[in-house]
């Protein structure tokens, strides 16, 4: 469940505040999101940026982090990441691989729910809900991958 607090926010799509401002706003990535492992319980956030880029594209990334633990973020917004993500939950059922990959993570974070019950736990999600989960997120590690 705790995904879709951090994705909702960090996102995987182009309505994401880390796509809007690293990449369009500030035009210093050619992709910007986030991706959450709930088996480890981490956030992973990745640019593609040039590294003359790296400490700008790092502040805005930390800036993001505190308006989301401020509640810096809309209804709207949080609805249109709830479609990306229930949209993305929709296609597990379409190859096995992603099957796979979810029911391989459930056991490996010892949770057990189905998917339409994922489905309508994501709808519930609340604006409060994402900021409790913020205020708990820290940095643990940052690098910049070179050739």
């Amino acid at each position: 469940m705790k995904q879709c607090y951090t994705t909702v926010y960090y996102g995987g799509s182009a309505n994401s505040k880390l796509f809007q401002n690293v990449r369009e706003k500030a035009s210093l990535a050619y992709t910007a999101g986030s991706n959450y492992v709930r088996y480890k319980s981490n956030i992973f956030i990745s640019a593609g940026i040039e590294i003359e880029n790296f400490e700008q594209a790092l502040t805005i990334i930390r800036e993001q982090m505190e308006a989301m633990k401020n509640g810096d973020f809309t209804e709207e917004q949080i609805e249109n990441e709830k479609k990306g993500i229930l949209s993305q939950i929709s296609t597990i059922d379409d190859e096995q691989d992603t099957q796979i990959i979810y029911f391989f993570g459930q056991e490996l974070s010892d949770t057990h729910e189905e998917i339409e019950q994922y489905k309508k736990n994501i709808q519930k999600v609340t604006k409060e809900q994402i900021q409790n989960v913020a205020s708990k997120v820290k940095i643990n590690t940052i690098y910049f991958l070179r050739n």
